[in-house]
């Protein structure tokens, strides 16, 4: 829908990003930023990163669930893949409804490429300086951010974690339009240009890429199936060469 403790926590460090931490201090002055990477990456949430939709669960996910942390191998260390609504007690003698569809549990978890591409993000320095990000028009902002709080990319490391500025939901100065979303995340981090940030989005409800290239310059990915590596790829080279025209 348009909707750090350990190894990896280094290469994503959050508050102390040398481009945010110049943005905020010297708004009078001429910031560099890196010729070929974007600053601030920003994710999409429904239908991008994870799956399903939070305006289709019954209630709030917080019931963590574990397992390989490294979608390519199943030996890899172990760790909290998804979020899943409790089972909710039917009528007297009725016995439990476990929500969704054919009465299957209702678990939030990344697409696999979501899950790579947010550990190539943690574990690869030559991206330990970009600033990460969500906008996200979630019907149901708690729901997002228990997942957020709750899902493991590395071990020891949330999404909570490796996430700068989270703009989610569609109220108060936050509207169905993600322009809403961007110039906040635009505010709070100083206010790095536009032009230096990289969005992925499914745009499944609407073209919130198009839309923000259009209002902002914003370069953006469509994931239409959820984020793939490729796409994630994709995003990193269209983005370079966006910059060297």
């Amino acid at each position: 829908m348009g909707k750090g403790s350990s190894g990896g926590a280094a290469a994503v460090t959050l508050a102390s990003s040398p481009a945010q931490a110049a943005a905020t201090s010297c708004h009078n002055q001429e910031v560099a930023y890196p010729t070929d990477l974007p600053t601030i990456i920003v994710f999409d949430l429904d239908d991008c990163l994870w799956t399903p939709e939070m305006h289709e669960l019954s209630g709030l996910p917080s019931i963590p669930v574990e397992g390989p942390l490294d979608p390519t191998d199943n030996e890899s260390e172990l760790g909290t893949i998804g979020m899943k609504v409790p089972s909710r007690k039917r009528g007297r003698g009725k016995g439990f409804d476990w929500g969704g569809y054919n009465n299957s549990e209702e678990i939030v978890e990344l697409y696999p490429g979501a899950r790579l591409a947010l550990r190539e993000l943690a574990t690869n320095p030559k991206y330990k300086d970009i600033i990460i990000a969500v906008a996200s028009t979630s019907l149901e902002p708690s729901y997002s951010r228990a997942c957020i709080d709750g899902i493991e990319i590395v071990e020891g490391v949330t999404m909570k974690d490796m996430i700068s500025y989270a703009q989610i939901g569609r109220d108060g100065k936050l509207t169905s339009r993600k322009t809403s979303h961007f110039q906040l995340i635009h505010e709070e981090s100083g206010f790095v240009p536009h032009e230096e940030m990289l969005f992925f989005d499914d745009c499944n409800w609407g073209d919130h890429v198009g839309d923000l290239n259009n209002e902002f310059g914003v370069i953006g990915v469509r994931t239409p199936q959820g984020l793939t590596l490729e796409e994630f790829h994709h995003g990193l080279e269209k983005f370079r060469a966006g910059k060297r025209r």
